[in-house]
């Protein structure tokens, strides 16, 4: 399957177009064809998703992910989700809880009811660990968990809107972290929300931020998605919109989701979920591979461009599953700048109860 033809004219009209691809780099090389359940990271209670892995000034393997508890179903992380430590002797576990990184500490906080999305990297000797926080709208602040939250209340929206990107910091991943009482990226203008940070450090030494946020639009109920860059010249901010929209489409309103970017021998990458199919003939939610030639802020989809296809997980054990979210929030796990690992978060079909899974890259000489 290819790039679907009837949009390519258009795309390249619609962004930049700088030189040709930077490489034959082909992501799906790197992955083997069946996953370890060995290597889920889960908890009994609990939904996990989008996870980190570091390596410690211990030794150890530390991973920092989101969970919130089962019993709230799938859509609960919008209104109950926390930010988790865990901890292993090994980068493919097993891992052991260890403590709430970011807890509730109550709405008064603009982070004070939900955080999530953690996407956490070392600089300099400290940890930068950028987030989703909100505040919400109380409604599903309670003590049941036989209340199951729902994708159509209008309180869910209300919750969704009040997100912003936060940042904590800590100097070690066994210490406590830093919070603000101000986010990262707050709203401007008739932005509802801002959210599902992601950060790179750029050759010229700059941060990269991007990081979705949500406007008002006639044509969408709920608003439209619309995904930005940022720069800042310090990991702490304060980071300044680029101006140049991340990764758009001629076509969709939602272009891509669950992004994640790096560098590697001055070539500017990214995987990103094609969460509404208008990228290929792939089904819905495939990971596809993206390029840049400036830096991180144009992007094309790269001449190998399907990462993995979405609908099933295949396993080592001979089993399959099948999938409603097949590798959402990627992460990775890096080693002097090379990704060694890659963690993406699993949602099987018809279930309410995710985890995620560490999948080691195939060496490549």
């Amino acid at each position: 399957m290819k790039l679907k033809s009837s949009i390519i004219t258009s795309f390249f009209c619609f962004i930049t177009f700088i030189g040709l691809a930077q490489t034959d780099f082909d992501f799906k090389e790197l992955l083997p064809e069946k996953f370890d359940k060995a290597n889920i990271i889960s908890e009994k209670d609990y939904n996990v998703w989008g996870t980190n892995i570091l390596k410690g000034k211990d030794g150890k393997y530390h991973a920092i992910y989101s969970r919130w508890l089962k019993s709230r179903g799938h859509l609960g992380w919008v209104t109950h989700s926390e930010i988790a430590h865990a901890v292993s002797d090994n980068l493919t576990g097993p891992y052991k809880f260890k403590n709430l990184v970011l807890p509730p500490r109550g709405n008064k906080y603009w982070d004070g009811d939900c955080t999530h999305n953690p996407h956490v990297i070392e600089h300099n000797g400290k940890y930068y660990l950028y987030h989703m926080g909100n505040k919400g709208s109380g409604y599903w602040n309670t003590t049941s968990d036989s209340i199951m939250p729902k994708y159509t209340d209008k309180e869910w929206w209300i919750n969704r809107n009040n997100q912003r990107v936060g940042l904590a910091v800590a100097d070690d991943l066994n210490g406590e972290w830093k919070r603000f009482d101000k986010p990262l990226i707050d709203v401007t203008g008739n932005r509802m929300m801002t959210s599902t940070p992601t950060i790179s450090k750029r050759t010229d030494g700059k941060f990269l931020l991007a990081y979705k946020y949500v406007e008002p639009n006639e044509k969408f109920k709920n608003g439209k998605v619309v995904h930005v860059t940022s720069l800042s010249k310090s990991p702490m901010g304060p980071f300044v919109d680029t101006g140049v929209p991340f990764i758009t489409h001629p076509t969709a309103s939602f272009a891509i989701d669950d992004h994640l970017e790096w560098v590697y021998n001055g070539n500017y990458y990214c995987i990103a979920k094609d969460s509404r199919g208008a990228w290929s003939d792939y089904p819905n939610g495939s990971t596809m591979l993206f390029e840049s030639d400036d830096m991180g802020l144009n992007w094309k989809p790269a001449k190998n461009f399907l990462v993995l296809k979405a609908g099933e997980i295949k396993w080592t054990d001979g089993t399959v599953t099948k999938t409603e979210r097949t590798a959402d929030m990627p992460k990775f796990y890096m080693e002097n700048g090379i990704p060694k690992a890659l963690i993406i978060a699993i949602l099987p079909k018809e279930s309410e109860m995710s985890y995620s899974v560490v999948i080691p890259l195939i060496e490549k000489n």
